[in-house]
Order: C-alpha cells, then structure tokens, then sequence
C-alpha cells in the first residue's frame, strides 16, 4: 500500500469520481480505476459504489476515508515541516489563465518563482474558469465578473472598471458614438458568460445601456481583437487594453462615462484538495493582484 494511492483515493472521494481525480492529477482515468481496485484489495474491503452516473462511498469506505485523512494530514504536516526547516517548498500547481491577462500577471507568477523555484508552474489557457477548472484539473483559475451556483470556491482579488472602445477605422465608417442611446445605431461586440448568458446591458453611473449584439464570444481576447479590427463597439475591461488606446489602435468612446466597477476573482476547489504550494499561490495573487489597480 502506498502513500500515493491513499492520496488518490481521498481525491477520488473529494472530486467525486474518478474522472476528475484523473484530470487533477494528470492521470489516465484507467489507471485511476486500476489503483482504486487494488487498494480495495488490499484493504479488503469495497470502499465505492459504482454505477454508470455516481460514485460513493460505501460504509466502509466513509469511515476508511475520516481515518486515512487524519492520517495522511499528519503525514504531510511533517513533510512540510521538513520542508521548512530547509526553506525549501516543493510541488505543482496547474493555474488556469485568460490568455488576455498574460501580460498582466506574468511580473507576478514569475516573482512568485523566483521565490519558490522548487515548484513546478503549469500554466493553462482557459476561457471559462467555472467549466474548465475540472475539465482540466486546475488547482486555480482566475475570472472575472458575476459568480455563479457552483461548489467551486471564489476569492475577490480586485475591482476593475470597463470603458467602451472601438478602433479608428470603425469610428471613420460608422461616425462617432453621441451617447449611451446611440449605441442602438451601432455595431457592438458582446461578451457571452460562463452561465450562457449574453453581456448585452453595459452598466454606468448615469444609466444602462441595453446593445444589440452583432458579434458574441466567451473570450476577451477574441472581442478586443474583433474591435481592433474594426467589428464595432466593444465594452472592455481597461486594464486589458492599456497598450492599445496607448498606440491608437483602439479609441476611448463616452470619456465622460464611468462604467460600474465589477469584480476580479480567484477560482479553486474546496481547500482541503489543494497542496501546499497552491494554497501559497493563492495568497501571493491575493496580495499582488489587487495592485494592479495602481499601476492601470
């Protein structure tokens, strides 16, 4: 019996089956299943019932489950401590990033390596923290906006406000935006929420502005580009968009509007699935991320 298939049967249980415990841990799901079996075998005792859709515990299986935490939590606790005594901590953390904010978060991950070289940063591209953060069993994913119904849990680490934009060509095409009513003459880009819904009714101090979209995307980047190319209005977060309105490419639309701010997050499974090393990640980016308000 090793430590590691004890590990991965409190993920199974933590997860909930054995195809997001694969997915956390970069494993085959057969080998999941495998490893499971064995340590059934082992143990002597059937710790799961399986069907085609769900996955629990047996009653032995609960009370295997209670014993080996406490256990294993002691086990790693004097890891850690062994770890610390040589300042040294060690591990891997898979962090899911909206390719559009690389540029604004790479000064900290790497500040954050520098520090702790011994850990391994595996850095995802998502476009949905809620739906990917299991898919590709992210330990942490950033998002920004609304939360939604979810058993994920989510950590306020900024507020950011947006601005509308559109690039000089359209402005040259389609004439200048007068007012929030005349985005209604005008061709505007949508964001569409990881809950499906359409980002159509942009919000100000003054009022709410309800669009018509004429193009929709779930990706950030994919919106700033379409209005760097002349696709419409877009309604975007500005510390994404420093460098563009910097070179021109895009143009500040309603200066005299400020947008309602909204808010900046941290995704990551219960506390208890992560390591070490994930939950100092968490922190730094708590601590770091709230100063880019500063420097935008």
């Amino acid at each position: 019996m090793k430590i590691a298939d004890l590990k991965l049967f409190i993920k199974v249980v933590e997860l909930g089956s054995f195809t997001a415990a694969a997915n956390a841990l970069d494993l085959p799901r057969a080998n999941v299943s495998r490893r499971i079996n064995d340590l059934e075998k082992s143990v002597g005792s059937q710790l799961f019932h399986r069907t085609t859709r769900n996955l629990s515990l047996t009653n032995s299986g609960s009370t295997y489950f209670d014993e080996i935490t406490q256990a294993i939590e002691l086990f790693d606790r004097a890891q850690q401590s062994l770890s610390s005594s040589r300042d040294m901590l060690t591990g891997k953390i898979k962090l899911g990033v909206l390719p559009e904010t690389y540029d604004l978060l790479q000064p900290i991950l790497f500040e954050f390596h520098d520090k702790y070289p011994e850990i391994q940063l595996d850095i995802r591209s998502i476009s949905n923290g809620f739906n990917e953060i299991f898919q590709q069993g992210l330990d942490i994913a950033i998002h920004g906006g609304p939360i939604f119904d979810s058993d994920i849990v989510a950590r306020k680490v900024i507020q950011y406000r947006r601005a509308l934009v559109a690039s000089p060509s359209y402005i040259e095409e389609y004439g200048p935006l007068d007012s929030l009513e005349d985005l209604h003459n005008h061709k505007c880009i949508c964001f569409r929420w990881p809950n499906g819904d359409i980002d159509s009714h942009w919000h100000f101090d003054s009022g709410t502005a309800s669009v018509k979209a004429s193009l929709i995307a779930n990706s950030v980047g994919f919106i700033k580009g379409a209005a760097i190319r002349g696709r419409g209005i877009s309604f975007l977060p500005t510390m994404m968009i420093k460098r563009e309105l910097k070179q021109g490419s895009l143009v500040s639309l309603l200066t005299q509007e400020t947008a309602i701010s909204e808010d900046g997050w941290l995704l990551y499974p219960q506390p208890k699935t992560l390591n070490k090393a994930s939950k100092v990640l968490i922190e730094h980016l708590s601590l770091e991320i709230p100063r880019l308000n500063r420097l935008s």
